[in-house]
């Protein structure tokens, strides 16, 4: 954890010299919003963000990036409404897609699934090889008890990468819900990161509770 704040302390300093050395260099101040932002400085990152878009407002690539950089700031920040305002303003064809798909992440992490769900639709249409966007896609459908459609997502997200712990979690999770004996999508996934399926095995009891109406909940309540 110590060498990799380390680091990023270092990318800061090396992209602070750069924008002092070339202060017209608007990916400089691109990335060292992103970095304040990954860094939980989000303050900063907001400010540096916005005085930047004044800085090269004349030049749309530019204002593409740090659109993009100030949206994802307010989305790690936490301030999900904000950020949907700035992702809307990304219009470069490089951008595009990555911007679709951070609003489908930011309307489901307000839970507002279908909403993310029109995004993540477009986001898989918009690049058909993009294993998160299935995942995403697949995790909304899951989260609207459209456990057809979710299955189908997670299936692709498996032929693109079958060594994704998501892909193969989700996956795993929809087959307890077809009382499959051998979930070997669950096993691969706690063989891929046992931590992270500890972590999220809390989901499969939801779940669970989903399935049964709330049943496994009552059962463990009685005991």
């Amino acid at each position: 954890m110590v060498v990799q704040q380390n680091q990023e302390q270092a990318k800061i300093k090396a992209l602070v010299a750069k924008i002092e050395q070339h202060p017209k260099d608007w990916q400089a101040y691109a990335d060292l919003v992103s970095m304040l932002s990954i860094t939980g400085n989000y303050i900063q990152a907001e400010e540096l963000g916005l005085k930047s878009l004044g800085l090269f407002a004349k030049n749309t690539e530019a204002v593409a990036y740090l659109n993009y950089a100030i949206g994802s700031n307010y989305y790690n920040a936490g301030s999900y409404e904000q950020a949907q305002k700035y992702f809307q303003k990304v219009d470069l064809a490089p951008l595009k897609h990555d911007a679709t798909m951070m609003q489908a992440q930011d309307w489901y992490a307000q839970k507002k699934y279908h909403q993310a769900l029109a995004f993540a639709l477009t986001g898989t249409e918009q690049d058909a090889t993009d294993t998160d966007a299935f995942i995403l896609l697949g995790e909304i459908w899951l989260a609207l008890g459209q456990f057809s459609d979710a299955k189908k997502a997670f299936d692709q997200a498996l032929d693109l990468d079958k060594n994704s712990f998501s892909a193969n979690f989700g996956r795993g999770m929809l087959a307890m819900s077809e009382q499959v004996t051998d979930n070997h999508w669950l096993q691969q996934a706690k063989r891929i990161d046992a931590d992270k399926y500890q972590a999220q095995a809390q989901q499969l009891d939801d779940l669970l509770n989903v399935m049964t109406g709330g049943e496994a909940n009552d059962a463990s309540a009685s005991k």
